[in-house]
């Protein structure tokens, strides 16, 4: 520890000698400073700035194309409407179409369909039906042709209020 320290006391001395042995010409400024309202640009600095400025509006206008992770959902939304897949159809369909897309991805992506919390289409419910297909809710055909089922009669009749 003591060496340390010495070794610390040893360069402060030393930098402070330096200052010391350093002498300061007030009356004439080093030529890297320049004084306030004195300007110079030399012919190769202009350069350098003029190549600089053209480089960062070529990156500026050009910016990459987003790549979408999701590519497939403009397709389900259509196989949505129709209701003629099921969940492992839809799944086949697109990776048969997006190889790149990752099988686990496209999974969980019609999975969450059927959650109106994760469901991509905010506005719009995707239901289940009886065998199994999935498709928006408001695009089920309404059973207008069945009456709905009726509560089975009973022998009591229902208890009248008491005044």
């Amino acid at each position: 520890m003591s060496k340390s320290k010495k070794s610390k006391k040893a360069v402060v001395q030393e930098s402070q000698e330096q200052l010391e042995g350093q002498e300061i010409n007030e009356e004439h400024a080093p030529p890297t400073i320049v004084e306030a309202g004195m300007e110079e640009v030399f012919p190769s600095q202009a350069e350098g700035i003029q190549e600089v400025g053209t480089e960062q509006t070529a990156e500026k206008s050009a910016p990459k194309p987003r790549v979408s992770k999701r590519p497939y959902i403009a397709d389900v939304e259509i196989l949505l409407n129709a209701g003629s897949h099921t969940k492992k159809e839809m799944l086949a369909f697109i990776l048969e179409k997006y190889p790149t897309v990752s099988k686990g991805g496209a999974s969980t992506f019609i999975t969450d369909l059927c959650n109106i919390k994760y469901n991509h289409f905010k506005s719009r419910v995707v239901v289940k039906l009886a065998d199994g297909k999935l498709q928006f809710a408001d695009m089920v055909p309404a059973a207008t042709d069945t009456p709905a089922p009726e509560a089975p009669p009973t022998d009591e009749p229902p208890d009248a209020p008491e005044e």
